[in-house]
């Protein structure tokens, strides 16, 4: 998002939106977000959690996270100097911003489908729908972004800004930003009322942590950016929202990665303490030539794990996670 401060350039027919803030303490909760979403994704690729289809949206949108909080974080070190440099800056910034909310949107759908098939087989048909829809469409768009200078170098500011010109629709704020917001938060809304038609049929039924995650985050995507979409309609048609309440609304959008992060965590403290399990396992056999007992499953439910075929409403509250050796 921006930075909350408006800059007037003297006589000019335009403010300044601060894209890319200078200041530290502007950047506190994209700090948070941006370390939470880089652990996630490195112990993801470390125990290799990308395997199942709905760990490879986790690891997708944590890396969405990545590359929007990584860019805001890096005018710290390389500060912008020129429109070029701002251009760029561009598309990741509206690559990030776009890919994880049509991610976030994409998770509601996922949500749907295995409350509807009360399984998980018709994700992985769905992926290969999910990621030119999560990824070249942002990508695109990014590229547009670039060529249209969404983004540029402001002298007085010394960073990157979106100008805003007095008298006009912002047409690439609009388009970069808003319509893909919007658009996947009523898609979530859309597809949160059609799984909870489905899941009044299943009221008794368990939720396994997959579910349970596929649930979480687009109501985290609601949450984060619901409040600061309808602080900006009221804006369109005339409203004045005090500078604090637009601060608070910005930094809840960037805790967005935090929450999804601290969501997935749950997985991620799974796998470790199989890692650790497995390792310590290892280390009595050589040490001590006992011998330890393999944790024991069915056949009929190794052929379906194998398979991907399993169901969610019916899984216990743990994930079969394949690890790195030790």
């Amino acid at each position: 998002m921006f930075d909350p401060s408006l800059s007037v350039q003297g006589d000019a027919p335009y403010q300044e939106m601060i894209y890319f803030p200078l200041k530290i303490s502007s950047l506190f909760t994209v700090l948070i977000s941006a370390i939470a979403t880089g652990i996630v994704v490195l112990l993801s690729l470390i125990f290799r959690l990308y395997k199942k289809p709905f760990s490879a949206m986790v690891l997708a949108i944590n890396i969405a996270h990545v590359l929007f909080y990584y860019s805001k974080l890096s005018v710290l070190v390389f500060p912008p100097q020129s429109d070029l440099h701002c251009k760029i800056l561009s598309i990741i910034n509206v690559f990030g911003l776009e890919s994880a909310a049509i991610w976030g949107a994409l998770f509601a759908h996922a949500f749907y489908i295995i409350i509807k098939h009360q399984g998980t087989s018709e994700i992985t048909r769905m992926m290969k729908y999910y990621v030119p829809i999560a990824v070249l469409v942002p990508l695109i768009n990014g590229v547009v972004s670039f060529l249209s200078d969404y983004l540029v170098f402001s002298d007085k500011e010394a960073t990157c800004v979106h100008r805003i010109y007095f008298g006009h629709i912002d047409v690439k704020q609009i388009f970069f930003g808003s319509i893909p917001v919007w658009s996947a938060c009523v898609a979530s809304l859309i597809l949160y009322k059609l799984a909870i038609n489905k899941i009044a049929q299943l009221q008794n039924a368990e939720a396994g942590t997959e579910l349970y995650i596929l649930l979480i985050y687009p109501g985290i995507f609601l949450l984060c950016w619901g409040p600061i979409l309808i602080v900006q309609a009221t804006v369109q048609f005339g409203a004045t929202p005090s500078e604090t309440l637009i601060k608070v609304l910005i930094a809840l959008t960037n805790l967005q990665g935090f929450f999804d992060a601290l969501v997935y965590g749950r997985s991620i403290r799974e796998a470790l303490n199989e890692s650790i399990t497995r390792c310590l396992g290892k280390n009595i056999k050589k040490e001590g030539h006992t011998f330890i007992e393999p944790s024991v499953i069915s056949e009929r439910n190794l052929r379906e794990l194998s398979a991907g075929n399993y169901s969610l409403l019916s899984a216990r509250n743990d994930l079969v996670i394949s690890s790195s050796n030790c």
